[in-house]
């Protein structure tokens, strides 16, 4: 395997999507640029850059101990040989120590697992219902809606079908840290609500539209009925009309900002007087004090949630932490200015927290340790 393979195949593990038999023959590289002879226990104990220089100037000596045919790979940029001894820093650590060691500088304390489907369903009379704990099958009836939870973990509203004279209702359905839930309303409309997030809406849709409310993240299927258009009061900030379309939300109070996101049909935008129709592929980004941005979406970062992932295209570490800790129950401490330090990979989002710590630390050379239910990031 030559270096560039090399490079490519760490790469492929790091984002998660490389085989055992690659893991193996990444394991078992060898050429004639060697770190046995390095002192692990000095990168353990934070000197790695002391490690990095002397791995740097073993890999300067072999370029002059070089044969010209054997040269070409060293005609890489300084820089690109120096990101290169980081790489191979990070491999040797990742496969080749202990399993303690691989968490490059870090102290792993009790297990923290991934988020779950779970949420409280609030009747309109106030009565709570733990859908966790929740028998399926049918959990109550509302005005003219029956709700009934699925083996799958959802509920889903059923109207009846001899309408009568009973007020429509409202009910909502709220996710706490660690929690999400899909929830199906009685037009047929399918709704993700991520962690720490609540949907509001009638136990069925009369009128001449399909109203609900959203705080914190949810991603919508609308059902088509251009007689009836839908619509999102997001957080009593902005409004979002649709007919029949799929998007995403965001608008968690302490981000300060809501995003919109379009995947599929159309929607309008109305905040302060305002109004912007989004096509499929971009996002608008409200910060709720000036003009609405705009632009083209990562539409694989925006949906990473849904799928079960956490995707980072050049993501600020603060960001990361933040949904993060929605979804772990977590709190983040960070040690020095590191807050904005720039991420790539991709991790499962169903993994235990060291999972995604682990990738933090090995690819952005930062420590972690965990005490009961707080992450604390460093230097």
């Amino acid at each position: 395997m030559t270096r560039e393979e090399y490079i490519l195949l760490y790469e492929k593990c790091m984002q998660g999507e490389c085989t055992q038999e690659e893991k193996k023959k990444l394991d078992e590289y060898q050429d004639e640029f060697s770190l046995d002879d390095v002192h692990w226990d000095e990168v353990r104990l934070g000197n790695e850059q002391q490690i990095i220089g002397g791995i740097y100037n073993r890999l300067q000596k072999s370029i002059t101990d070089q044969h010209p045919e054997k040269m070409q790979w060293y005609k890489l940029p300084l820089a690109a040989a120096i990101a290169l001894i980081a790489v191979g820093l990070g491999v040797y650590l990742y496969f080749n120590v202990s399993s303690d060691s691989t968490r490059l500088h870090t102290q792993v304390a009790a297990r923290i697992v991934a988020g779950s489907n779970k949420a409280i369903l609030t009747l309109s009379g106030g009565k709570q219902i733990a859908l966790t704990d929740a028998d399926n099958g049918e959990l109550v009836t509302e005005g003219n809606t029956r709700i009934t939870k699925t083996a799958d973990g959802k509920i889903i509203y059923e109207p009846s079908i001899a309408q009568d004279s009973k007020a429509v209702v409202y009910n909502t359905v709220s996710t706490p840290k660690g929690g999400q839930f899909q929830v199906v309303l009685p037009d047929g409309s399918q709704i993700w609500l991520n962690a720490m997030s609540s949907i509001t809406y009638p136990s069925s849709f009369s009128g001449k539209e399909r109203l609900v409310q959203l705080k914190g993240e949810a991603y919508f299927e609308i059902a088509k009925n251009p007689e009836k258009p839908f619509k999102v009061d997001v957080a009593g900030q902005q409004k979002i009309e649709v007919l029949g379309t799929h998007f995403n939300v965001e608008a968690y109070i302490d981000d300060h900002e809501i995003k919109t996101t379009l995947l599929e049909g159309s929607v309008k935008l109305g905040a302060r007087n305002k109004q912007i129709r989004l096509k499929p592929g971009q996002i608008a980004i409200d910060d709720l004090k000036t003009d609405l941005i705009v632009k083209q979406a990562d539409l694989e970062e925006v949906m990473a949630w849904k799928n079960g992932l956490f995707v980072l295209n050049e993501v600020n570490l603060k960001d990361v932490m933040k949904k993060a800790a929605r979804w772990y129950d977590v709190d983040v401490e960070y040690q020095g200015n590191i807050a904005n330090k720039k991420l790539w990979g991709t991790v499962s989002r169903y993994k235990d927290i060291n999972e995604l710590l682990d990738n933090i630390a090995i690819t952005s050379s930062l420590r972690y340790k965990i005490e009961g239910r707080r992450v604390i990031l460093m230097k």
